[in-house]
């Protein structure tokens, strides 16, 4: 580029594509990854050839005949300009001689939760009840519901969901196409385990409201989210957010999770891309999802009543990039005390609203920053919203990073067995994996969602044992071995 040389790193052992390319250089440069125009050498005719002249976006880099070492050119104009390797900033005298080699955090709209309860403490939510439905002979300052000055959230539950495998992502959103088409969204339920997310920095940098820079030493470790699969409960697809309906299998589902070591760690929504709002709101969860998503936060629920779970969104497009979000600590109270609904006509926006039961009088009063103000401070021009007028969703949200695992594993080696399928697709998988170990044939999530209904209840402990084998990554015992060749040969699945 103009500015010179960037580096492109792929993890070894990933089939990497031209579409993980652009992204990269998307990343490197700030250039959207279709005004990119990327020549690199024919290794056939040993001249420069443009990208886009390739047939898919998921041609292998090995298929266009790169490897390590190789330099491409990206073409720059006025309209498309590498933004410049940021310059290294000056170090400023530390106050404590034993914070002088310590390197400090990047300053960022949200910080992780453990070094937000260093500096402040545990959050505390509002528990709106206790005012409206409690209410007292004699009223007090005290007595009254705390109002609500929405501002942007500065830490999050959950920092970020790595996805094992792009497959994951993919087979969710090909089972979706019919409802995009339709315009309309399906959403999926996905399933992995929490891990603290290593950082290394001792320092982090915030600002006060009056953006006076303030140093803290703290250990900034995060938490991240692992996903291995997604479950598709039965639901009513809608245009302004679908609708989970009653799951028959709900406790078998739950149960054979918790046998892999899995639990819920988000709601994953497929849906056709909306028109961009003309001042900048988001359009890309309804209000709708949003209060879906919270009631979901507030079922999964740590001992303080904090949630870690979250939400990826997948909008339709060429190239398709995941956004992560999660429901505010305050939009999690209010939905749980039912002060918030929809907006009829305005999907990207809500509207409080007074519970039945509840004297108006007691409602909190709602204030929210104009004009998408993100600026923060006491000096932010603030909006009152009365009772049944719309509001955007913004400042209920929490940005949470979604990427690709790097270097790690991926929990389940197949996922093409069908979601609770019947004794003759599963004889058609095995034949299909005919060659593999037991260990590999059962290695599909939703095979092991299958397994109690297929060995019914007299070997319900068998189904239980195997998951147990797949999540912890052992060999079947002997024991469990001899059990399933007597039960293939029993079903004639050989």
């Amino acid at each position: 580029t103009s500015q010179g040389t960037k580096r492109l790193l792929f993890s070894e052992g990933k089939t990497a594509t031209l579409k993980d390319l652009l992204l990269q250089v998307k990343d490197l440069t700030g250039i959207p990854t279709e005004k990119q125009q990327l020549l690199f050498q024919d290794p056939k005719t040993r001249k420069k050839k443009d990208v886009a002249l390739l047939p898919s976006l998921d041609v292998t880099l090995t298929q266009m005949g790169l490897s390590k070492g190789d330099v491409l050119h990206l073409i720059e104009d006025s309209t498309t300009r590498a933004k410049p390797n940021p310059k290294p900033k000056p170090k400023k005298e530390q106050v404590e001689a034993s914070s002088s080699s310590s390197t400090k955090a990047k300053k960022g709209p949200h910080m992780t939760f453990k070094a937000f309860t260093k500096i402040s403490g545990l959050p505390v939510i509002p528990d709106y009840s206790a005012h409206l439905y409690n209410r007292t002979h004699q009223r007090t300052t005290s007595s009254y519901a705390p109002n609500v000055h929405w501002k942007l959230q500065r830490y999050r539950h959950t920092d970020i969901f790595s996805f094992s495998s792009p497959t994951i992502l993919e087979k969710f959103y090909k089972n979706s196409i019919p409802e995009i088409k339709s315009k309309l969204s399906r959403m999926g339920i996905m399933f992995g385990r929490y891990v603290e997310d290593i950082n290394p920095l001792e320092h982090q940098n915030t600002t006060d409201n009056l953006n006076r820079e303030k140093k803290w030493d703290f250990d900034a470790n995060g938490v991240r989210a692992d996903v291995f699969a997604i479950y598709e409960p039965p639901q009513e697809a809608m245009e302004t957010g679908a609708r989970f309906i009653t799951d028959p299998n709900q406790d078998t589902v739950r149960g054979m999770a918790e046998a892999m070591g899995l639990e819920p760690v988000g709601l994953i929504i497929a849906k056709a891309k909306a028109d961009l709002d003309p001042k900048g709101f988001q359009t890309y969860i309804t209000g709708k999802e949003l209060v879906s998503l919270a009631r979901l936060q507030n079922v999964f629920v740590d001992d303080n009543n904090f949630s870690r779970f979250a939400c990826v969104v997948l909008e339709h497009s060429e190239m398709i990039e995941p956004v992560g979000l999660a429901a505010s600590d305050i939009a999690c109270a209010l939905v749980k005390d039912d002060l918030l609904d929809v907006y009829k006509g305005k999907p990207f926006m809500l509207t409080c609203k007074t519970p039945e039961g509840c004297d108006p009088s007691d409602m909190p009063q709602f204030h929210i920053p104009k004009d998408n103000d993100q600026s923060g401070g006491t000096m932010q021009a603030k909006e009152k919203i009365p009772p049944g007028k719309p509001f955007p969703i913004d400042f209920l949200t929490v940005k949470v990073i979604v990427s690709q695992s790097r270097g790690g594993f991926s929990l389940f080696k197949h996922s093409d067995f069908p979601a609770f399928g019947s004794l003759r697709q599963l004889k058609t998988y095995m034949q299909r994996h005919q060659h593999e170990g037991f260990n590999a044939k059962f290695s599909d999530f939703n095979l092991l969602l299958s397994l109690p209904e297929l060995f019914g209840d007299k070997d319900a402990e068998t189904a239980i044992d195997i998951a147990q084998h797949i999540g912890a990554g052992e060999e079947f015992s002997e024991g469990l071995s001899k059990k399933l060749n007597d039960w293939f040969i029993q079903k004639q699945l050989f």
